[in-house]
């Protein structure tokens, strides 16, 4: 693809191409609609689904570009899947946030207790 030649690539370059969009409830979605917006871009997806899995086995046959967060993304799953990721310009774009929240003094079940230490492990790494 045109696209995967450069490390970072622009919003406005990614929608001149056939784009599948993670539905309007994602976290990634309405951070492309506010990008896209600030820049009088439009996105008018060919395809949109709740499954980022979807997405990204459909943009295998289909000559698509996709989005997700890059917490999401493996370099050994990339490999396997024949996909290439490239980060969206910050100028266009800019970083989400993930928060782990917690009431404070509150126990946690065990498997919310052992599910946010194993996040946070994860994002550590």
């Amino acid at each position: 693809h045109p696209l995967a030649r450069d490390p970072v690539v622009r919003l406005r370059h990614c929608l001149e191409y056939p784009i599948a969009l993670p539905s309007v409830s994602a976290g990634v979605r309405e951070l492309l609609e506010l990008a896209a917006a600030a820049r009088s871009l439009t996105l008018s997806p060919e395809i949109e689904c709740e499954s980022a899995q979807f997405l990204t086995s459909y943009v295998q046959h289909e000559d698509l570009v996709t989005f997700d967060l890059p917490l999401g993304i493996s370099e050994a799953k990339l490999k396997a899947d024949r996909l290439v990721a490239r980060r969206v310009d910050g100028r266009d774009a800019p970083d989400g946030r993930l928060y782990l929240g917690q009431l404070r003094g509150r126990t946690l079940p065990v498997a919310a207790a052992k599910f946010a230490d194993q996040l946070l492990q994860a994002l550590a790494e």
